[in-house]
């Protein structure tokens, strides 16, 4: 009879221990694994988001003057912008506006002597990271400290003639 209630004592030690180390351990699982995680699937998804914004505007100025596509108040670097961040932006955390350079440059020439122009646009982001994890040793982007997305496209320009070029 002594023997059986001292195995069920160890049977009982045993099983409790189990339970007291359940709360740290979902502590380490949470802290070191499931929320950077979802910072960097976040990320991913803000990259994602600007480089949708990238692709609309330099298939915008491709189609544009190049007086209305560097223009500051232009679709280009204002219209597309405050669509986005009405929409997809939204869910960047984005500090501040984005900034959008739109540059020229000759392409090829032509059979005919016709020199084609390509219109460059690089915009730059900064995103906030979705859920700042506090490391008191480093800064590190996009998990505690935000990151700069710096996106750029080039395209043929659909009318090299066009007298804004």
């Amino acid at each position: 009879m002594q023997s059986m209630i001292r195995a069920n004592r160890r049977r009982r030690r045993a099983s409790g221990s189990a339970i007291a180390e359940f709360g740290p351990a979902l502590g380490i699982i949470l802290i070191c694994f499931f929320f950077p995680t979802i910072d960097m699937l976040a990320v991913g998804m803000a990259y994602g988001f600007v480089m949708v914004l990238n692709n609309n505007q330099v298939h915008e100025a491709s189609l544009l003057p190049a007086s209305e596509s560097t223009s500051n108040s232009g679709m280009v670097k204002k219209g597309i912008p405050d669509t986005w961040l009405s929409g997809m932006g939204h869910f960047c955390n984005l500090t501040g506006y984005p900034v959008t350079d739109v540059s020229y440059r000759a392409g090829t020439t032509g059979s005919d002597k016709v020199t084609d122009q390509i219109v460059i646009v690089k915009t730059t982001a900064v995103c906030n990271p979705f859920l700042p994890i506090p490391l008191p040793f480093a800064n590190v982007p996009g998990l505690n400290g935000p990151m700069t997305f710096a996106i750029s496209s080039e395209r043929p320009m659909e009318n090299p003639d066009d007298p804004g070029n």
